[in-house]
């Protein structure tokens, strides 16, 4: 920082509130815009299985505390602490009042929304803080609010993104501990650690950092009363974050060492284990290849925030360097230069900590979705680089405009694309990822794990058949182990979702598959049965919603599936069972009853492919020794088909099945 910088950052903080609000007043303009915008298509976004999760720890707190209710000691929830999640319960459905689960819902997607934007507000104050630029802290805030997965994230995620957002607000008060360096600002730098741990057992980061400092600030302590002083502030952080724990965390109050282990041992390893699609391989999620943080991090930020931020870690290296070289002095100053240091040690510690330990990991890099704000504010050196190049002379000055001209085309672009795939942010990849080639990317990463398109899918069904009951299959309907898919319809307005209906009696009139990566997909390979609608992002299909029922599609395309039937009986049947005849032909493999009752439509066909060569199988079917796919049915003139393309490897059987119905092996 600039003699002249750093006299504006002085003045700017012994000014009174109002010239401070007045001085503020872009960065509040900027918040302000994104708030309208975010109460204009708040509803377009649906409800994730966390959100519905998250609620109910705030109850079960609540009974727990309010009636010893033990529910919250039997649920797997009970590790996350309710320091967002039970304030926003109480204002939501006690102070307000709300019952309808659409409006309870849009109300705590927009609460969760406003943290997110104060979270980048704070991001503003962090960088002025740094740099005493309005423009550069102005700048940086931006970085952190068009994030287009954490922007997204920021409506349905009250985990991952509200613990984002805290963490930026907690180093903001970490930073006026560390500008104070007394008793008081650090006992409530002690308190925001202790609720960030709260949130999310990553927040021992920031008060693992913390301490750290505290342990370098005693050794460069000079005397007695300078050393007293530093375990004094250290002693009142720790204290006060641990009993900031302990309040805000009723689970740890019968028993908090036994409890508090316990919560470190199961978040710290999630007893959770599935399969990750990573670089188009799948790998268990305890498992996991060293970069995979690292690379999710890369492919799925803005680009412009890439470059700034490790420009700004390049720049703060170098700074770092001179001091070491020089002993003292920097171009930021000494205070800057500290806290640079620390947002470096919190970004690269829990990096370098997942490379050591490699811990059970889920879903891409949501569990490290807090990096991106020390990210962001890294970046701050950065432009506090450009700012000072482009005063420069005419020369440099060019080179600064030029730069800030990129700075400003990236976040452009970012915003552009974030409308551009609204409202499906979450899916954001950046051009570092094969985009264009068809259907590669959901075979290549994850994508939609959060079933977040089940609503437009839901949306389509209604707007195909209005005013009329929509009966659909019993896991999208009834709450069970894939209770998430009913809990999408909750965003719905009340006459919405009830219209939808489960009859088993009946075939459905839609089917709704969701996919998003090669692994928990349904999407079948071939269009079968008929698909009505198709949700694209990046050329990938996300998300279907196909009929059994060849009366709702058009003519040419019902008459190919009675063709298709034409051709597979045609000749003998390879076997029969359950009423149905297996027929070979070509490439399909296709099963035929010709008098078909209602109903039978409604599960789905399980096909299991055994290969001569189990080496033809991917790793992680080797382990089974098949390969597994799921197809549903079409009805016509009162007959059932369903059909399947074979593999291109050679085969040894097919086990074909309806799941508790009928099972039959055709040998090959």
């Amino acid at each position: 920082m600039t003699d002249q910088a750093r006299k504006r950052r002085d003045a700017w903080r012994k000014t009174n509130k109002l010239k401070r609000a007045r001085f503020h007043s872009p960065a509040l303009i900027v918040c302000a815009l994104f708030l309208i915008t975010g109460l204009v298509i708040v509803d377009d976004y649906g409800v994730s299985w966390d959100t519905v999760g998250q609620r109910l720890v705030a109850i079960d707190t609540l009974d727990y505390v309010l009636h010893e209710d033990q529910t919250l000691l039997r649920t797997h929830d009970r590790f996350y602490g309710a320091a967002f999640e039970l304030p926003l319960f109480l204002l939501t459905e006690r102070v307000l009042g709300l019952e309808d689960p659409r409006h309870v819902y849009l109300a705590r997607h927009v609460l969760t929304h406003l943290l997110f934007l104060i979270g980048g507000f704070c991001c503003y104050l962090l960088a002025q803080r740094l740099s005493g630029d309005r423009l550069v802290a102005l700048l940086v805030m931006l970085l952190f609010l068009l994030s287009p997965r954490l922007y997204a994230h920021s409506f349905f995620n009250s985990k991952d993104a509200v613990f984002a957002s805290a963490f930026v607000m907690a180093l903001l008060v970490a930073s006026r501990a560390f500008d104070r360096d007394s008793v008081g600002a650090y006992r409530w730098c002690g308190a925001a650690a202790g609720l960030l741990v709260n949130l999310r057992i990553m927040g021992v980061v920031l008060f693992a950092v913390v301490l750290l400092f505290r342990a370098w600030a005693w050794f460069r302590a000079e005397g007695a009363v300078a050393r007293r002083r530093v375990v004094a502030t250290t002693g009142a952080f720790a204290l006060w974050g641990v009993v900031a724990l302990f309040i805000s965390l009723p689970y740890l109050w019968e028993d908090p060492a036994g409890r508090l282990s316990e919560y470190w041992a199961v978040v710290t390893d999630h007893p959770l284990v599935q399969r990750e699609l990573f670089r188009g391989q799948t790998f268990s999620s305890a498992a996991l290849p060293w970069d995979y943080v690292l690379r999710w991090f890369a492919i799925s930020q803005p680009p412009v925030t890439l470059l700034l931020g490790l420009l700004g870690m390049g720049a703060l290296s170098l700074a770092v360097w001179g001091v070491v070289k020089r002993g003292a002095g920097t171009a930021w100053g000494g205070a800057e230069l500290r806290f640079g240091v620390l947002l470096a040690t919190c970004f690269v510690l829990p990096m370098v900590a997942f490379v050591l330990l490699r811990p059970n990991t889920l879903n891409s890099w949501r569990h490290f979705y807090f990096l991106h704000g020390p990210f962001c504010l890294l970046a701050t050196f950065a432009l506090m680089g450009l700012r000072q190049l482009s005063a420069q002379g005419w020369r440099r000055g060019l080179l600064g405009g030029a730069a800030g001209a990129l700075t400003a085309a990236g976040l452009g672009a970012a915003t552009l694309e974030m409308a551009q795939i609204h409202p499906n942010q979450h899916l954001y990849f950046n051009f570092f990822v094969d985009r264009k080639t068809p259907e590669r990317l959901r075979a290549w990463h994850e994508m939609d794990y959060w079933n977040m398109t089940l609503r437009q899918g839901y949306e389509y069904m209604l707007r195909q058949t209005p005013a009329a009951a929509i009966n659909i299959e019993e896991k999208y309907f009834k709450a069970g182990i894939l209770r998430h898919l009913s809990w999408s319809r909750l965003i719905l307005s009340v006459a919405d979702w009830r219209r939808f209906t489960y009859d088993p009696s009946r075939d459905p009139e839609f089917y709704l598959d969701i996919g998003g990566n090669a692994i928990r997909s349904n999407l079948p390979e071939d269009p079968f049965p008929p698909i009505l609608h198709r949700l694209k992002v990046y050329n990938n299909t996300i998300m279907t919603v196909s009929t059994p029922d060849l009366s709702r599609v058009a003519p040419a395309v019902a008459e190919a599936y009675r063709a298709l039937h034409r051709m597979a009986t045609a000749g003998a049947p390879a076997t029969r069972a359950g009423g149905y005849e297996v027929h070979r032909h070509g490439s399909w493999l296709a099963w035929v009853k010709e008098a078909c009752e209602p109903g039978v439509l409604m599960r789905e066909f399980q096909l299991n492919f055994y290969p001569a060569d189990a080496g033809r199988l991917p790793d992680h079917h080797r382990k089974r020794g098949y390969s597994i796919i799921s197809v549903r049915g079409v009805r016509f003139d009162g007959k059932c088909l369903g059909a399947a393309r074979l593999p291109d490897f050679a085969l040894a059987r097919v086990r074909l099945g309806q799941l508790g119905r009928w099972k039959v092996e055709v040998p090959f």
